[in-house]
């Protein structure tokens, strides 16, 4: 079998499987999504390692991600006194504002 048909295989097997969603407390998925971050997987492979069934994927890097509309860009870039055409360092500058906010007060 090629490479080709057996991605193939794969991917129907996916279209196959059956998703389930669960409506659980806030406090049930705020300790699955907790335990997850902190094994560095997805909630999906936290709730399979918990149910004893294979976890395929590797760890995760997990990223923070949102949206922002032009005017919040604009605006961004205003309070870092960047160019609003420059995304890259805007992104640096709320970067740099997250880490500082992670970090203790003295």
């Amino acid at each position: 079998m090629t490479d080709k048909q057996a991605k193939w295989q794969r991917q129907e097997q996916a279209v196959r499987a059956t998703q389930m969603a669960f409506d659980l407390s806030s406090e049930v998925q705020k300790s699955i999504k907790k335990q997850a971050i902190d094994e560095e997987l997805t909630p999906s492979d936290m709730i399979r390692k918990i149910l004893a069934l294979d976890v395929k994927s590797k760890k995760t890097r997990q990223r923070l991600s949102f949206n922002l509309s032009d005017e919040e860009i604009i605006q961004l870039a205003q309070r870092f006194n960047v160019d609003p055409d420059d995304k890259r360092a805007v992104k640096q500058q709320v970067a740099d504002l997250l880490i500082q906010h992670t970090k203790p007060t003295s």
